[in-house]
């Protein structure tokens, strides 16, 4: 009995412990879907649309009217159409931008940018810029617009596998890859919402494919992030005497010292750190991709609008 209750207490202690490191533990980086993507390619992105116009346009103050004459020759009459839904929004969210006077690092453009700043992933924001590009210059002429995007989404897959197949997944490889592959994902959706495909099922299959690659890439990236970590011994003074104490150190090469008397092991603070940092992201991320899936009636039917008033 007594046996008993002191491996409980053991076992208490050591969960303590890593309770504790946890709540010391600052959050990993970000490797979600970009706001950016969700927000003007969600159901709703028509509404966020109009009401990133309506902040830009405040932004503006007495110079308004000068700013709206510059959006209408650049974008001219806008008639509800499928076009302006998904990519089409977030199109115009970027010209929207680019005759603003704010702050280059708040735009859209650079929110979404920086998503792949890792040199490995400049192939795939090239495509992906030239994609948005071509939403707006043909964003009146549907036919041409369907098969600049055939194009350009037979490049970014390959990008993509490129990306996927590259031996080292660092956190802004992983990144750049949910992101890539996000985008990736509503690009076939605009091209069912245009005609350009005649049904959801490649829709389906691809982000069913990203969704598997996802767990195989999330599998690499714990074997980088393990590689950031080690075990250090820290001198410490224990009941007078100097000795020795390991430490588990984590990918920012911050210490956390191993309470002398616990058998802690160094796998046991990995296998938290990885978790509070980065298992977390990974759900969040298949619940986009899931999200999208269960939605994609309504997406891909879905009709854009945007006036500028």
């Amino acid at each position: 009995m007594g046996n008993s209750n002191s491996q409980e207490e053991q076992a208490r202690r050591e969960k303590q412990e890593l309770d504790d490191m946890v709540r010391k533990l600052s959050q990993g980086p970000d490797l979600r879907v970009n706001k950016t993507i969700r927000m003007f390619t969600s159901l709703n992105s028509s509404y966020n649309l109009t009401q990133h116009y309506e902040t830009r346009k405040m932004e503006t103050g007495g110079h308004a009217a000068d700013w709206i004459q510059s959006l209408v020759e650049q974008l001219g009459a806008l008639t509800p159409a499928p076009e302006l839904a998904g990519l089409g929004a977030l199109a115009i969210a970027i010209i929207i931008d680019s005759n603003s006077s704010g702050p280059p690092e708040e735009s859209t453009k650079e929110a979404l940018r920086c998503v792949f700043a890792e040199e490995k992933a400049s192939e795939v924001w090239d495509l992906i810029d030239e994609c948005l590009k071509r939403c707006v210059m043909h964003i009146k002429n549907k036919d041409k617009l369907v098969g600049e995007i055939e194009r350009i989404e037979v490049q970014l897959s390959a990008a993509i596998t490129r990306l996927k197949n590259m031996g080292h997944m660092t956190s802004e490889a992983l990144k750049a890859w949910v992101n890539g592959a996000a985008f990736h994902i509503q690009m076939l959706i605009h091209l069912v919402r245009l005609g350009g495909l005649q049904s959801c099922d490649p829709v389906e299959r691809l982000i069913s494919a990203y969704l598997n690659d996802l767990d195989l890439l999330f599998e690499k990236h714990r074997e980088v992030i393990r590689g950031k970590c080690g075990c250090e011994m820290a001198l410490t003074t224990f009941l007078g005497e100097d000795v020795y104490q390991s430490a588990f150190v984590d990918e920012e090469s911050k210490w956390h010292c191993i309470p002398l008397g616990l058998s802690l092991q160094w796998s046991s603070y990995f296998e938290v750190y990885y978790d509070h940092r980065y298992v977390r992201q990974r759900r969040d991320i298949q619940q986009d991709f899931t999200q999208v899936k269960e939605n994609l009636q309504q997406l891909v039917h879905q009709g854009g609008s945007f006036s500028i008033n």
